[in-house]
């Protein structure tokens, strides 16, 4: 998860069983493309609000990336719709570019 996602989130989706790990506490202050690089290693989805990581995404292909643009930033609200789309969409996380916003979920093939 990339720093921009926060650690209230890291810390809700860790709560919720899933297998978390956060930019802030392992890899505070890298480069977007070293976050990328972890990720395609450890094999992860990566979670962030960075709109420039869909470009990065597309070129360097990790195993999926989620991109929150929402009009509300709270971390409650990042949260709710974050776990709304990976309950729905659990088998089309990987190999896609996810954009979450309040109203809707777009999904661009990666790999």
């Amino acid at each position: 998860m990339d720093e921009s996602a926060g650690i209230k989130v890291h810390l809700a989706l860790k709560g919720k069983g899933y297998d978390s790990k956060s930019a802030i506490e392992e890899l505070r202050g890298a480069k977007d493309l070293e976050i990328i690089e972890v990720a395609k290693k450890e094999n992860r989805i990566l979670i962030t609000c960075d709109k420039d990581f869909g470009r990065l995404a597309l070129l360097y292909k990790p195993p999926g990336a989620i991109i929150l643009r929402l009009s509300d930033e709270r971390a409650k609200n990042k949260v709710k719709y974050l776990l709304l789309t990976i309950e729905r969409y659990k088998e089309r996380l990987y190999g896609s570019l996810i954009i979450i916003t309040e109203y809707k979920v777009r999904f661009r093939k990666i790999s």
